[in-house]
């Protein structure tokens, strides 16, 4: 990689306030993903750990003449989990959204601190 295309402390204390903003909320961004990313792989992960397990307790149905039973086990369980999984997703998204608009907030006081220094100069 160029010399030139490597954000250092010296370039990034010549930058404009605007693009060290841009640079924060770029950082923010991949690391939200990143969150995100994690929490859906999770959530992905538990569905698929019922999902084996039923598929497990169904071979053995087959066995015990059951079948129906825990069909019946894992759509009520299943039920009763989605609304759970999905309440984990949206309150991950929920501090995600909240943790930008702090952000954002922020950068738009700091933007506003230095207008306001520069006028009363």
């Amino acid at each position: 990689m160029s010399p030139s295309l490597h954000r250092s402390a010296t370039l990034n204390a010549n930058l404009a306030p605007i693009v060290r903003t841009g640079f924060l909320f770029q950082d923010e961004i991949c690391a939200a993903s990143v969150r995100v990313t994690t929490d859906l792989t999770a959530s992905a992960a538990r569905r698929g750990l019922r999902y084996f397990d039923f598929l497990a307790r169904l071979v053995c149905s087959i066995d015990n003449s059951d079948a129906v039973e825990v069909l019946s086990d894992y759509v009520e369980s299943e039920l009763e989990e989605y609304p759970r999984e999905v309440a984990r997703l949206c309150e991950a998204g929920s501090r995600t959204l909240s943790h930008a608009a702090e952000l954002y907030r922020d950068a738009a006081a700091g933007q506003a601190r230095e207008a306001e220094a520069k006028t009363v100069v």
